[in-house]
């Protein structure tokens, strides 16, 4: 299918990395039936859209037994994008719309997990992050990770500055240092809702030739954190935590920590 001459125009605006991805993007026919104001748009998001934009050119034109016509709405804010596709069963021949959101960064958005504290090389306690989520309202506890955290070679990659110097409070240390990273795969937090998937791993730290862990009464009126509040909990607790935490990736976690057999959870 041809395309119009009003995208052949926009199209030598482009950046030459820009570019690539449109012509990406302009082999998939949904692609060019969608108007081309949508198309602009889409062309336009800011460079820190650019994983986005690269998982959007690698979506086949037939998921399942729904062939995708072309795209009919998106909306964007900071973090987020939703986009809205036209499609049809090639079961009822029946035209339907179907969504999805993103992340900006593309669907895979980092990577959250747990870490533990090994005293004399065994697991003694385990670290929660709480904190208010503005979606949901509810103050939760949840897994430690954030939107551009990674794991290489056994390494923490853009750890957030907030959770690093939060620790390191707690244990009465200048510079954080894990003893091992174990990847732990890979969740889902929604299949129905969004693409993305986030990595999960579980991390040890070895305290056992650290200060005491801070458990004063008045800690949190001489500390208190922007925004969440890290706690240490002893890992007899363990178990009661799986039923009261409702995060996803805490629990997908947990569970690939107990099937690891490289990790012993004195449970």
């Amino acid at each position: 299918m041809p395309i119009s001459t009003a995208l052949s125009d926009y199209l030598t605006t482009l950046s030459p990395e820009r570019s690539i991805l449109a012509q990406a993007l302009l082999k998939h026919d949904w692609f060019k039936n969608t108007d081309v104001v949508l198309l602009q748009e889409i062309l336009s998001l800011p460079e820190d859209y650019q994983g986005f934009l690269e998982d959007l050119a690698s979506r086949p034109d037939e998921i399942g037994e729904l062939d995708v016509l072309k795209l009919t709405k998106i909306g964007h804010g900071h973090f987020l994008i939703l986009l809205v596709f036209e499609v049809r069963s090639n079961i009822t021949n029946q035209i339907f719309t179907y969504e999805y959101a993103s992340w900006k960064t593309g669907s895979r958005p980092g990577a959250r997990g747990i870490i533990f504290l090994e005293t004399d090389g065994i697991i003694s306690h385990f670290l929660v992050s709480k904190m208010h989520k503005f979606s949901s309202t509810e103050e939760v506890l949840e897994s430690i990770g954030g939107l551009y955290l990674h794991i290489f070679e056994n390494k923490m990659q853009n750890l957030p500055k907030k959770i690093e110097e939060e620790i390191c409070f707690h244990l009465g240390i200048e510079n954080l240092k894990f003893k091992k990273i174990f990847d732990l795969g890979k969740a889902h937090p929604d299949f129905g809702m969004t693409n993305n998937v986030s990595d999960l791993y579980a991390a040890i730290i070895d305290i056992s030739n650290l200060p005491n862990l801070t458990t004063k009464k008045d800690f949190r009126e001489t500390h208190k954190p922007m925004g969440f509040e890290l706690q240490i909990i002893h890992i007899s607790e363990f178990k009661d935590y799986l039923n009261k935490i409702e995060d996803n990736y805490f629990l997908s976690a947990a569970a690939r920590v107990i099937a690891n057999p490289e990790i012993d959870i004195p449970l």
